[in-house]
């Protein structure tokens, strides 16, 4: 059983990373939306997704456009001319930025990570200024691999010694390469902080899929409903879409994103 001075402590740490980055307000709708990720992003539709839940509640629901081709990282990203054509179609409202899913672990042990990874984050955050000076930027943190991951042999332990490890990495660079970007109004969108909630409560909803790594849909959906709360800042989240997740499963997740956003201060300035 998940104890409830556990919960307070894993939301306490959250409050700890996240206020850091200062105080931030709500936004207005945006009209148009650019994901940049990878598999993370592009597996399940998480763009679909996150336009289902604004549709869902009677919104205008924004052009969204994504570059999400497998394993890149930002600096690739940064380097990749179908990525700097989408950003160079300008006049975006939110950048929605997602690193390759083990860089911002790695960071803590590798200099050549971390400086890639900054490296990366600065280069795309530049670019999008230039393109679209009233951008604003959402840095979309990922979630450690599953407790299951580190039984095997075969698991890298560069990205840390448990999920808590890891997570605690990603968390970290993913404050930092935001906290350096604040000239671009960047947030870190705290997904994998709201898949660290579930795994650590009791009876927890499966979020990845077979591999340990990716998002099954209930993954994908807890990350988009992080990222719809994070930009629109809506009073409570309880959203008329759940996909392929039955009513409860989808409160429950929608509970949980509540919960991260609110005590990491996650919400994008004006």
């Amino acid at each position: 059983m998940f104890k409830c001075s556990a919960v307070a402590l894993i939301l306490h740490s959250l409050t700890a990373f996240f206020c850091a980055a200062g105080s931030i307000h709500a936004a207005t709708p945006p009209a148009r939306i650019l994901f940049i990720g990878n598999s993370y992003t592009s597996v399940n539709n998480l763009p679909e997704i996150f336009k289902n839940l604004v549709a869902g509640e009677g919104q205008p629901v924004p052009t969204i456009a994504a570059t999400t081709r497998g394993g890149l990282t930002l600096e690739q990203h940064s380097k990749l001319p179908v990525t700097l054509e989408k950003i160079d179609e300008g006049n975006w409202d939110v950048v929605v930025i997602q690193g390759q899913s083990q860089e911002a672990a790695m960071a803590e042990k590798f200099t050549n990570m971390r400086q890639s990874f900054q490296t990366g984050a600065a280069e795309l955050g530049k670019r999008i200024k230039v393109k679209s000076p009233n951008a604003r930027v959402v840095f979309y943190e990922t979630w450690a691999r599953h407790a299951d991951y580190w039984q095997s042999p075969k698991a890298d332990k560069a990205v840390g010694n448990d999920p808590t490890d890891m997570q605690n990495h990603i968390r970290k660079w993913y404050l930092h390469v935001a906290q350096s970007a604040q000239k671009l109004k960047a947030v870190v969108a705290p997904v994998g902080d709201a898949w660290q909630l579930n795994y650590q409560s009791a009876n927890p909803i499966r979020l990845h899929a077979k591999d340990n790594s990716h998002p099954a849909f209930s993954g994908s959906y807890l990350a988009a409903l992080v990222i719809y709360a994070t930009i629109y800042q809506p009073p409570s989240l309880t959203l008329k879409y759940h996909g392929e997740l039955d009513e409860a499963e989808a409160a429950r997740l929608q509970m949980l994103a509540s919960q991260a956003v609110k005590q990491s201060n996650a919400i994008i300035p004006r």
